[in-house]
């Protein structure tokens, strides 16, 4: 759909957007606007597509402003067109690469395995080996996070762990959102919006407390937002949480 910017609010990050077809004007927020050229302005002439929120209502998504270029895909088409074309035994190297993989990742399970085993037999090592197993973990999800961040996705489930680094003031434009900024051990930052119109707030919450988190990523150039850690009343969303000092909000 199209319509035009009439309200923006750049200092919040979100406006309104009055479609060219007359009915009335959309909420949409900084997170999903997928042109990257510029911050929106009013008066920004803007193609969108619409969606209703977990209370029903309808705000726009996948915003794109007309006439600015979008920096991700013009630098995918640049790499794409500098491709030199395929040798001709590029076929027998990817047999080759494809071979020596399975062979690397048969030899890690392997080893794997071993570890776990001499973990479970020398009785008070197990927790270190725990330990191990979760640092990997934290290393894996911080790497996704930084992968969508370097290519501009969104809509993305992901899960992981971080430091809070600063409390926000509450977002109580539309439905209730308790806010902070966590940090990655990556040293990526993080804003978590965790709607407590669904959910309990973490009243406990703390700067430089650990949270744990699984809900769905949204990109912006600060380093991502983390929403939908809760459960959709709905049930058609994937239900998130967030974890703080053992006990789990959701």
């Amino acid at each position: 759909m199209r319509g035009k910017i009439s309200q923006w609010k750049d200092n919040r990050g979100f406006g309104f957007i009055l479609p060219d077809d007359g009915t009335g004007k959309l909420f949409f927020h900084i997170s999903s606007v997928k042109t990257c050229g510029r911050r929106p302005k009013i008066g920004d002439i803007v193609l969108y597509d619409s969606m209703h929120d977990s209370q029903n209502r309808l705000k726009a998504k996948a915003v794109v402003i007309e006439g600015v270029g979008n920096k991700s895909s013009l630098r995918a088409t640049s790499m794409i067109s500098q491709t030199p074309p395929p040798k001709k035994n590029s076929l027998n190297y990817v047999l080759i690469l494809l071979l020596l993989s399975c062979l690397l990742g048969v030899a890690f399970l392997l080893f794997q395995s071993g570890s776990i085993n001499n973990a479970i037999s020398s009785g008070p090592g197990i927790n270190e080996s725990q330990s191990s197993i979760s640092d990997k973990s934290s290393i894996k999800s911080d790497a996704i996070i930084a992968n969508a961040f370097s290519n501009h996705e969104s809509n993305l489930q992901v899960s992981g762990q971080g430091i809070v680094m600063k409390l926000l003031p509450d977002d109580n434009i539309g439905s209730r959102h308790q806010k902070f900024i966590i940090k990655l051990s990556s040293g990526q930052t993080l804003l978590m919006a965790h709607n407590i119109d669904l959910a309990h707030r973490i009243g406990s919450l703390r700067e430089g407390d650990s949270v744990q988190f699984y809900g769905e990523y949204e990109w912006n150039n600060k380093g991502g937002v983390i929403h939908w850690t809760h459960r959709d009343p709905s049930g058609s969303h994937v239900a998130g949480w967030l974890q703080h000092q053992g006990k789990r909000y959701e």
